[in-house]
């Protein structure tokens, strides 16, 4: 009798899911207890970070259009890992000990940064569909460098996803100059880094898996 495998992109999903009502929760616990919603503002960069896994999902299942969804992903892309960002609002507070913070920030952030590289995994089958391997391989490094820049963007010059549409001019105007800047390189690369990192992480586990069962 054949076992039913199990429906991973589901079970991925849920458990992504309960990760965000999890994190949530800890933040309504936050304010209940300290009478304060200091970092509700987590909840929204969260839900900014399921964004590009929305759109890499479309791209990758109505590949025929994937044009409409690819560009929304990359521009969306760069807010799954700035919520490791959000680390620089941990600091010790009277009303909460700051290991709660510390844990709490920290589940944002390891969704985030899953939400970004399993997007990243779509979108580069989608692209090794479409053109070959070697190419899906330069389309990750390029993406990452770009999410790294993305999230100084977001973090150092305080500009949001949608400023392309609504301040497009001053949004270049910031990038051209930030790009003489070695504080750009240096919060950007790193940041970059790590997503590469997660990501082949994630990429290589079904591998080992593979290589387990054949061995």
């Amino acid at each position: 009798m054949n076992k039913r495998k199990p429906n991973y992109p589901i079970l991925i999903f849920l458990t992504l899911l309960l990760a965000s009502i999890v994190a949530t929760t800890m933040v309504a616990v936050r304010g209940v207890y300290s009478g304060e919603l200091r970092f509700i503002f987590l909840v929204w960069n969260l839900f900014l970070a399921w964004l590009p896994l929305f759109f890499a999902w479309m791209a990758y299942r109505y590949r025929k259009t994937a044009v409409i969804y690819a560009p929304l992903w990359l521009l969306f892309f760069p807010n799954a890992p700035y919520i490791i960002t959000d680390l620089i609002h941990l600091r010790y507070r009277v009303e909460v000990p700051i290991w709660y913070d510390a844990l709490m920030i920290f589940t944002f952030a390891l969704t985030g940064l899953i939400l970004g590289a399993i997007s990243l995994y779509l979108m580069q089958d989608v692209v090794a569909r479409q053109f070959n391997r070697l190419t899906s391989w330069l389309f990750v490094l390029i993406t990452t460098g770009l999410s790294g820049y993305g999230v100084y963007i977001g973090r150092f010059l305080r500009w949001n996803s949608w400023d392309i549409f609504t301040r497009p001019g001053a949004l270049t105007y910031d990038i051209l100059a930030s790009l003489g800047s070695p504080k750009t390189y240096a919060v950007a690369l790193p940041l970059a880094a790590l997503m590469l990192f997660a990501y082949v992480i994630i990429y290589t586990l079904p591998r080992l898996e593979l290589a387990s069962a054949n061995s």
